[in-house]
C-alpha cells in the first residue's frame, strides 16, 4: 500500500501503525520540507529531500510541517524477501533492512531521483485496473533498497572494511545464503573464511549472542517456513529442496526450531486470512 500526502497549509500528523494489523515495514519519501518521525517519546527530525526505512511500531507517527509532501510505502516481509533476492548484495541489503535508516540526497542527487522514480512506479502499478504485478513491485522495492544502501554510505563502508569483524560476519552470512541447503558444517564455513572454528564462533557470539550453528539453523528454518506457506510443494519435496535426507529428519528439525510440525504449521497458516499470512512467518529480523 502506498499513501501520498500532498503539501498542506498547516502541519499534519499521520499514524503509521494500523491497529487492525497490516504490513510492519515502511519506506517514507520526503521530497522536500521538514518532518518529525516519532515513536512514543522518541522523535527524529528529518529534512527533505530524504528517504526513511522503518519497522512500524505502535504509537508511530509522521508529522509533516506546512508545505511538506510525503509518500509512505507500506510493505510486508514477504515482499521484502523477494525484493532482496539471493544475489551477492542480498546480505548487506538484508542487514540494512533490519535497521531504521534515514538517507538524504546530498551524496548523489541522481541516485535520489532514481529512488523517487521507483516510488512513482509503485504508485502507478498499484493503481492499475488489472491489478498489480508482484514481480514489478519487488523489482521497484529492490531499487529503493539499493539506492538507500548507496546513499547511506553503507556500500562504500563495506568495501573499505574488509578486515573488520563486521565484514567477516557479513561474509559468513553471505556464505550461509549460498550454502545453507548443502548443510555445510561450521568448520567448512570457517575454513572458507580463512578462520579457525573457535574464531568464527567467537565473532558470532560476541557480535550477535548466537553461535554460528544457531544462525545457520535459523536461516534454514526461516526458508522452510516460507516454502511451506508459499511453494505448494509437498512436505517431502520441501525437505528434499532444503537438503534433508528424508521428511522424518526435516520434521524433527522443524519441530525443534519452531515448536510445530511442518504439517501443523502449514495447516495453521492456511486457515488464516490471506492478507495476514505474512504476520505468521517468522520475522525477517529473526535471521540477524
Amino acid at each position: 500500500m502506498l499513501r501520498r500526502f500532498p503539501s498542506a497549509l498547516g502541519p499534519r500528523r499521520h499514524a503509521l501503525w494500523n491497529e487492525r494489523g497490516g504490513p510492519a515495514r515502511a519506506a517514507i519519501l520526503l521530497p522536500s520540507g521538514h518532518a518529525m518521525l516519532s515513536v512514543g517519546d522518541d522523535s527524529r527530525e528529518i529534512n527533505g529531500p530524504a528517504c526513511i526505512l522503518v519497522s512500524v511500531q505502535p504509537r508511530h507517527f509522521l508529522r509533516l510541517d506546512a508545505g511538506t509532501p510525503a509518500q509512505v510505502l507500506f510493505f510486508s516481509d514477504l515482499l521484502l524477501v523477494d525484493a532482496i533476492g539471493k544475489g551477492a548484495e542480498s546480505v548487506p541489503l538484508r542487514y540494512m533492512a533490519e535497521q531504521s535508516l534515514i538517507v538524504s540526497s546530498e551524496p548523489d542527487a541522481a541516485l535520489f531521483d532514481d529512488l523517487a522514480h521507483a516510488f512513482g512506479a509503485i504508485e502507478r502499478e498499484l493503481g492499475r485496473e488489472g491489478g498489480a504485478s508482484w514481480r514489478f513491485l519487488t523489482a521497484q522495492l529492490g531499487v529503493i533498497l539499493i539506492q538507500c544502501w548507496r546513499l547511506s554510505g553503507l556500500e562504500a563502508a563495506g568495501r573499505q572494511s574488509a578486515s573488520t569483524q563486521g565484514a567477516l560476519l557479513m561474509r559468513f552470512r553471505h556464505m550461509v545464503e549460498l550454502h545453507f541447503r548443502e548443510h555445510w558444517r561450521i568448520g567448512r564455513y570457517a575454513e572458507a573464511l580463512g578462520l579457525s572454528h573457535d574464531r568464527l564462533h567467537d565473532i558470532c557470539v560476541r557480535t550477535l549472542k548466537r553461535s554460528p550453528l544457531d544462525l545457520v539453523h535459523d536461516r534454514l528454518a526461516h526458508e522452510a517456513c516460507l516454502q511451506l506457506v508459499r511453494s505448494g510443494l509437498s512436505i517431502e519435496q520441501v525437505a528434499a529442496d532444503l537438503g534433508f535426507r528424508n521428511a522424518t529428519h526435516f520434521t524433527r528439525f522443524f519441530r525443534i526450531r519452531t515448536g510445530s510440525t511442518p504439517a501443523r504449521y502449514r495447516n495453521q497458516i492456511t486457515r488464516q486470512h490471506s492478507d495476514r499470512r505474512e504476520d505468521t512467518i517468522r520475522s525477517f529480523a529473526d535471521w540477524p
